[in-house]
């Protein structure tokens, strides 16, 4: 999938899905609790489990295509292994699993470290999850509304709505560049896409800058007094929904601690 379509798609699918017009409290509670016990749970059973819930959750009940939730796992899980490969390779103490002798150094490599990177990699995992849940289950409109009703300031609510928004308009913007560049053969020797890269994030800085320009300009046009207003219509959390997510909070503590000896190793 182009990265241009994704914006309208991520968008497409938190309208239509089955939980749209579920409360955003339920669904952001859900998502941000199992988060933090994901990242924060030192047994890695903890993750799976997350990871396996939220899954359920986007594919069974909320409809989700297979292809789509495998598109958008696919680059943060390649950028994860990467960094756990390193953390294996490169991090831990006490007792080694294999040692490779150079002749300028012994290149050890611990057991820890395979048990670290291997639990960075599930917790993330699971985060994302959730973080994906939240995304492709809740219009972006509704978090940043019930991010106001929370007390968030104003400013950051307001920043982070614009940012999120133009972060896949500059997108679009690079790739078109790109597709210019190509078909101009600007990617047709080494030297040529240095410079071709390098053209391409001054032109976008540029690009950048007009376009925040244009955007204050529309806004102001349309009686932007420093609070952009949408319509607060959303259902109230049901309170069997926040029994159920409080029960599986608790159930997942319990597999922590439960479960806290259990190692990769």
């Amino acid at each position: 999938m182009a990265h241009s379509e994704l914006y309208a798609q991520i968008d497409r699918y938190a309208y239509i899905n089955p939980f749209a017009k579920t409360s955003p409290v339920t669904k952001m509670l859900f998502a941000l609790s199992a988060l933090i016990i994901s990242v924060s749970s030192p047994s890695p059973v903890v993750p799976i489990i997350v990871f396996a819930a939220a899954t359920i959750l986007l594919l069974r009940l909320a409809k989700i295509p297979v292809h789509f939730y495998l598109d958008m796992l696919a680059y943060p899980t390649v950028m994860l292994a990467l960094s756990c490969i390193i953390i294996a390779l490169f991090f831990g103490t006490g007792e080694p699993l294999t040692q490779i002798a150079f002749p300028w150094f012994t290149w050890t490599i611990f057991k820890s470290g395979i048990a670290l990177s291997v639990a960075t990699f599930l917790r993330v995992e699971g985060a994302l999850s959730c973080l994906f849940f939240l995304v492709l289950t809740t219009s972006i409109t509704d978090i940043f509304i019930t991010l106001r009703r929370a007390r968030v300031p104003k400013v950051l609510v307001e920043m982070a709505l614009l940012i999120y928004r133009y972060i896949f308009v500059f997108i679009e913007v690079a790739e078109k560049m790109n597709t210019a560049q190509k078909l101009r053969l600007g990617h047709s020797g080494w030297m040529r896409r240095i410079r071709s890269l390098a053209l391409l994030s001054g032109n976008l800085f540029i690009r950048t800058l007009e376009q925040g320009e244009r955007t204050l300009t529309a806004m102001n046009a349309r009686g932007y007094d420093g609070n952009i207003r949408v319509l607060e219509d959303q259902p109230p959390a049901k309170k069997t929904a926040l029994a159920g997510i409080i029960i599986f909070d608790i159930v997942l503590v319990l597999a922590a601690y439960l479960t806290l000896n259990v190692g990769v190793l």
